[in-house]
C-alpha cells in the first residue's frame, strides 16, 4: 500500500494543533469541492483524500495510531512502516531494549506459522510478555472494539448555513429514542460532515461516532458561487435608463441598492463583504423586465419615445 502522508495532504506540520487542522481542512474542502470545481476532473479525488486525512487527524485516538502505524493504523499488526519510521528508535534497527539485564530484541515482520503475514509480530509479543509474566490473551481481550460509526443527512436552509444555527436531531435505536441539539456552524457547506462523538452504535469498547452530512436546501432567490452569493434584481426599462435606488432583501437583512443610469440586463453590481458567511461578496445581477400589457397611454408614450430616441442598440 502506498504511504499516504495525511499531514502533507493538508499542508500541516506533524505537531499541528486541532484548531490548525480544522481551519486548514475547511479551506481546502471549499477550494476543491466537486460542486464548485465541476470543470476539474481531479477535484472529487482530492476532496475524498482531504476528507480521509481530516477524519483521521481530527480524532485524537485515530491520529495517535496513525502517527505510530502510518497507513495501517486500523490494523495494528500486519503493517509495513512508513518512510523514516526507524528514526523513532534513534536510528537503531526496529526493535526493543529491555530495562532489565540489558537484553535487547530486534525483529522483522514476515509470515507466521500459519503462513499469514504479521505472524512474527504477534508471536514476538507473545514470547516477550510471557517472559514478563503477562497474559497476552487477556491484554487482547481488554482492547474491546468500539461500536460502528453512523452517518445521516440533515437539510438546512441557506439562511441557517449563512448565519449558523441549532438543529434538533431525533435518533431512534435499540437503546430508545434520543434527541440531540446540534450546533450548525456559520459557513456550513454542501457535503460538510459534523462529528458527534460517542453518538453512534454501541459496542463492547464504547459507542462509535455519529456524522451529520450537511445538505443545503435549494433557494430560488439566491445562488452560491463558491463563497459568493448571486441574486437577480428585476428592473423596469425606465429605471434602467434613468437610474434608481431599490430596497433589496439580502441574507443579512434589507439593503438600499443604488442602480446607476444606463445599466444593462445581466450586469452585476458588487456588494463587497456581503457574501456567504461574510467570506465572499454579494452580486446583484440586473434583469430588465419589459411590460407585456400596455395601456393606451403607455403605448402612446413608448411610440413617441421610439420616434424621438437616438438610441441604437
Amino acid at each position: 500500500m502506498e504511504y499516504k502522508d495525511y499531514y502533507k495532504l493538508l499542508g500541516l506540520q506533524r505537531d499541528a494543533t486541532p484548531e490548525e487542522i480544522k481551519k486548514k481542512y475547511r479551506k481546502l474542502a471549499r477550494s476543491c469541492h466537486p460542486d464548485t470545481c465541476k470543470d476539474d476532473p481531479d477535484a472529487e479525488k482530492r476532496f475524498k483524500e482531504i476528507n480521509e486525512a481530516h477524519e483521521v487527524l481530527s480524532d485524537p485516538e485515530k491520529r495517535s495510531r496513525y502517527d505510530a502505524l502510518g497507513n495501517n493504523w486500523q490494523e495494528g499488526q500486519s503493517f509495513r512502516p512508513p518512510p523514516g519510521y526507524e528514526n523513532i528508535f534513534g536510528g537503531q534497527p526496529f526493535g526493543m531494549r529491555s530495562g532489565r539485564g540489558g537484553r535487547s530484541f530486534s525483529f522483522e515482520f514476515g509470515p507466521g506459522a500459519d503462513g499469514q503475514a504479521g505472524g512474527g509480530f504477534s508471536d514476538f509479543f507473545e514470547s516477550l510478555f510471557g517472559d514478563l509474566g503477562m497474559d497476552t490473551h487477556t491484554q487482547r481481550r481488554s482492547a474491546a472494539p468500539k461500536g460502528s460509526d453512523l452517518t445521516t443527512e440533515v437539510t438546512i436552509s441557506l439562511e441557517d448555513a449563512h448565519r449558523g444555527s441549532f438543529r434538533e436531531i431525533h435518533l431512534q435505536g435499540p437503546g430508545g429514542d434520543k434527541r440531540l441539539n446540534v450546533k450548525i456552524p456559520a459557513g456550513a457547506y454542501e457535503g460538510m460532515k459534523i462529528r458527534l462523538s460517542g453518538q453512534g452504535n454501541a459496542g463492547p469498547g464504547g459507542s462509535g461516532d455519529l456524522y451529520l452530512k450537511i445538505r443545503l436546501a435549494q433557494n430560488g432567490q439566491y445562488r452560491l458561487e463558491g463563497n459568493n452569493i448571486v441574486m437577480d434584481i428585476p428592473v423596469a426599462p425606465w429605471d434602467a435608463a434613468l437610474g434608481v435606488t431599490k430596497e433589496i432583501q439580502t441574507l443579512d437583512g434589507t439593503y438600499n441598492l443604488k442602480i446607476p443610469q444606463g445599466v444593462s440586463s445581466g450586469q452585476r453590481l458588487r456588494l463587497k463583504g456581503r457574501g456567504f458567511a461574510r467570506k465572499g461578496d454579494l452580486f446583484a445581477q440586473i434583469k430588465i423586465m419589459t411590460p407585456k400589457n400596455l395601456n393606451k397611454e403607455e403605448e402612446r408614450l413608448f411610440t413617441e419615445l421610439r420616434k424621438i430616441s437616438t438610441f441604437k442598440p
